[in-house]
């Protein structure tokens, strides 16, 4: 039952933004251990703030646990949607791009606009992307979305 749920999660980008607007655990850093830099990262947020500058933001999609990792991009794209809240009232406008190569390189083309953001507080969803099992692993559908062509919301 549980499986069938997240299976219908993973097909629908409201089971992102509806994850997105839950809490996160809050916890004190300890460790001193050197911040992480993606070296491969399926989607990108770039945000234009009120003041001018410009940010650029990458998903972190490697979940790294005892037995492994594994790549869970639907995480990736969850935590970038809780940036964009974290960042609300501050921005003039906000755009998640996706990569739709299969090495996901940093300085790739991401010209798939997956969530744009604006300084009124609406947001428009690019309804023809998915998600899919591959093992452990939880992958964004690029070959849908080359298929469909639908880069632009």
């Amino acid at each position: 039952m549980d499986a069938q749920i997240f299976e219908a999660a993973l097909k629908d980008f409201r089971g992102v933004l509806e994850q997105a607007a839950e809490p996160v655990r809050n916890y004190n850093r300890t460790s001193e251990k050197p911040i992480y830099k993606p070296e491969a990262a399926r989607f990108k947020l770039v945000v234009w703030f009120k003041d001018g500058n410009t940010r650029y933001f990458f998903s972190f999609d490697h979940t790294k646990y005892k037995d492994g990792s594994f790549i869970d991009e639907f995480e990736g794209l969850k935590k970038l949607i809780r940036l964009v809240d974290k960042f609300k009232g501050t921005y003039k406008n906000a755009i998640i791009y996706a990569n739709l190569d299969e090495k996901k390189e940093i300085q790739g083309n991401y010209n798939c606009e997956m969530f744009k953001y604006n300084i009124y507080g609406t947001h428009k969803v690019n309804e023809h992307g998915n998600f899919k099992n591959v093992g452990k692993n939880v992958i964004f559908d690029a070959e849908r979305m080359k298929y469909l062509q639908k880069f632009k919301i």
